[in-house]
């Protein structure tokens, strides 16, 4: 009872579940165990070995039926050892002995419940429905006797280790569950993928690969090389390496193309899978289950005698029935019970030796060999069709949740206008930092200016103007970012007023487009997932202007004010109409504009934060959570029939941990869009931060 939580010990459905599996437990002997199972670890046990195979061999003469991973052998072991005791001690045959592998599945199978509560945290009375009780996992576990919920928890226990970021830890469960059972190395390549694909995880992918392959080939090759009686079964049907005596191979299933050739339909599928996975790119966790529980199924659609196999699909149909709905559920329940009818048609019914009922005693084929043929076709041919949907949902529900983590083929775009010194830069730095330096590339308008400071038409226009900019270059080389294409960019240096040569930018996972006339071009306005226009209370905007200018960048404090003079104009014609085009308008107004008079000041400026926002879905909600959870003041203005909702906030003070918690309340799925170990800011910049992200949150999926 310790290993059962105190919330379930109560639960109606776990008990009755449970009561499901004493009763199998104690009442069932199937075949599966009765002839393979049961005996090779009772016999091998009984004469202890590091090599159990030919230890069996010697013993009983003959080659063991299947290649029994030796994780699996290890796990089962404790278990088998006090039933072989009591079968000594009551000569009792075998009967306590069968008795200890069913407990020992049934331990398995708990964990594997709580592995599958982890992994989908806040929905644990359905995924007792769904799992728990489940038909389909006591049938083939209980009904008809397979192991494969071993390797199945420890594939389960391996994807929540790479979901709470133990990527190491996650390749060692991972290849003990090689070790239990080789079958699982189908999954490495996926995983791989998926890895590599999304930037945040690409740096972890040597640390899982070294590990997983370490410790499986430390558990399988031992064996594969110094065992005889591994040997000898392999060399005499391959096969057994992956599968159970008499099961399909899944190269049985082929197309005969003439002259001796075949097409294999398995490794044609797989490779086809891979690819469609590569092809997907940067996956959330809930669309990597799918890709996997579909990979699985087809799979097993072709190759229609693996039993045992249909456990390793059991936690992605959960999370498929979590995130679709009853109709999922329904459609998974029809597949289900199908598949139970298809696989009881040719499979033995256990024994029932408390009632005197030996093996095979429930036949529901026909006597007639033509009418069970016909029988066994059609259930086939249902279970495939019934298959094939199941799968073809699964893949659409995936790939329509899919739409925030680029299967556009195309980078969240960020634009992020405003006029000089509004802290453009600033926050688009404090954005990078969330997504991680080496997942965004940035583009400046500043490096399309026309020509240098020194350059004669500096007199004649002002870099706000439109004139004085390649606006075209600019947005051709940002919707080439935007189409993975890398660009050659020039690069503006404010301290010398002079252009660098030009240098490569690549393409990345995000693109942000920062400039005084980000939101100008039409063409560009209409590829950004997100439109930030940053304003300023002018006095702060001219205070944080010296600052910089003077501080920074070198330039005298007479010519930094004879260029706001002169820039005004300019200004109010061509920058501050692009905040009619942003879906966020940021404008920091100072908390004390007495500190505005000493332009000597150099410590922090107190502010306030007002947001306009033209999408205002979880207004409400980010207000609240501000205050409750930020300790921010916050006034809100919802939006009228011409005008955008409104906060402002007074949260100068507010801390990166706040924002990090309030952010995890606010947008789905957050860990899996930044940085593993992404920076957040402190005060306004931070939640400017948090704002973008809840726009790119809901914003992204409209646009796409």
């Amino acid at each position: 009872m310790a290993l059962i939580p105190i919330d379930l010990r109560t639960d109606r459905w776990f008990l009755l579940g449970l009561a499901l599996r004493i009763a199998a437990i104690v009442l069932l002997v199937p075949e599966v165990q009765a002839h393979w199972f049961t005996p090779f670890m009772a016999q091998t046990l009984a004469a202890p070995s590091l090599d159990p195979w030919t230890s069996f061999l010697l013993q009983d003469g003959r080659t063991p039926d299947f290649f029994y991973g030796p994780v699996m052998y290890l796990y089962h072991a404790p278990f088998l050892l006090p039933g072989m005791l009591a079968d000594r001690l009551a000569e009792s045959g075998t009967i306590f002995t069968g008795m200890a592998m069913g407990v020992s599945l049934l331990v398995a199978d708990l964990a594997l419940l709580l592995v599958l509560r982890r992994m989908n945290e806040g929905h644990d009375e359905r995924v007792l429905l769904f799992y728990w009780l489940s038909p389909l996992v006591l049938f083939i576990t209980y009904w008809h006797g397979d192991t494969d919920l071993v390797p199945t928890l420890l594939l389960a226990l391996s994807l929540l280790l790479l979901q709470r970021n133990s990527p190491v830890w996650a390749g060692v469960v991972l290849g003990l569950g090689i070790g239990a059972k080789v079958s699982i190395l189908a999954v490495v390549p996926f995983l791989v993928i998926f890895l590599w694909s999304h930037r945040r995880h690409r740096d972890t992918l040597p640390g899982f690969l070294l590990a997983c392959m370490g410790v499986a080939l430390l558990l399988l090759v031992p064996p594969l090389l110094f065992s005889p009686a591994v040997q000898q079964m392999l060399a005499s049907n391959p096969r057994l390496l992956v599968a159970n005596p008499g099961m399909v191979s899944i190269l049985d299933v082929d197309i005969v193309l003439g002259a001796g050739q075949k097409l294999y339909i398995m490794p044609v599928v797989y490779l086809l899978g891979l690819y469609g996975a590569w092809k997907v790119g940067r996956m959330s966790f809930d669309l990597l289950y799918t890709v996997l529980g579909v990979a699985y199924l087809v799979v097993l659609l072709l190759t229609p005698s693996a039993v045992g196999w249909y456990l390793w699909i059991i936690p992605f149909l959960v999370t498929f029935q979590l995130r679709a709905g009853p109709r999922a559920s329904g459609l998974v329940m029809a597949f289900t019970v199908v598949l139970i009818a298809a696989k009881s048609l040719i499979t033995a019914a256990p024994a029932v030796p408390l009632l005197g009922l030996p093996l095979g005693w429930l036949s529901l084929l026909p006597e007639d060999m033509m009418s069970a043929l016909r029988l066994n076709s059609i259930m086939v041919s249902v279970l495939m069709g019934l298959g094939i949907v199941l799968a073809l949902t699964m893949l659409r529900r995936g790939l329509d949740e899919n739409d925030f983590f680029g299967l556009s083929q195309r980078p969240l775009a960020i634009g992020i206008a405003g006029d000089s010194g509004t802290g453009k830069d600033t926050l688009a730095l404090a954005m990078a930092g969330l997504f991680g330096e080496g997942a965004v590339t940035g583009i400046s308008g500043d490096d399309y200016h026309l020509f240098e400071r020194r350059g004669k038409l500096w007199q004649a226009f002002t870099h706000l103007d439109p004139r004085a900019n390649d606006l075209e270059a600019f947005t051709r080389d940002a919707l080439s970012l935007l189409a993975w294409r890398p660009i050659m960019c020039r690069h503006y240096d404010h301290a010398t007023g002079l252009f660098t040569p030009p240098r490569r930018i690549q393409a990345s996972d995000v693109a942000m487009v920062t400039g005084l006339h980000a939101l100008y071009p039409p063409a560009l306005r209409e590829c950004l997932d997100v439109g930030l226009y940053l304003d300023m209370d002018e006095g702060l905007r001219r205070f944080f202007k010296i600052r910089r200018d003077v501080g920074q960048r070198g330039h005298s404090l007479e010519r930094v004010l004879a260029s706001i003079e002169r820039r005004m104009p300019d200004y109010q014609a061509f920058i501050r109409p692009q905040r009619e085009h942003a879906d966020v308008v940021f404008s920091l107004m100072p908390a004390d504009p007495v500190l505005l008079e000493d332009i000597n000041y150099t410590g922090p400026m107190p502010l306030k934060l007002r947001v306009r926002m033209r999408s205002a879905i979880s207004l409400d909600r980010l207000a609240r959570l501000l205050i409750a959870l930020c300790g921010a003041q916050v006034d809100v203005t919802q939006a009228g029939a011409n005008t955008m909702a409104e906060l402002v906030i007074d949260g100068s003070d507010v801390q990166p941990e706040d924002i990090h918690f309030t952010a995890l309340q606010l947008v789905p799925h957050l860990e899996e869009l930044l940085a593993r170990h992404p920076v957040w800011q402190p005060g306004m910049t931070g939640i400017m931060q948090l704002i973008v992200l809840l726009q790119l949150a809901e914003l992204t999926p409209k646009r796409r």
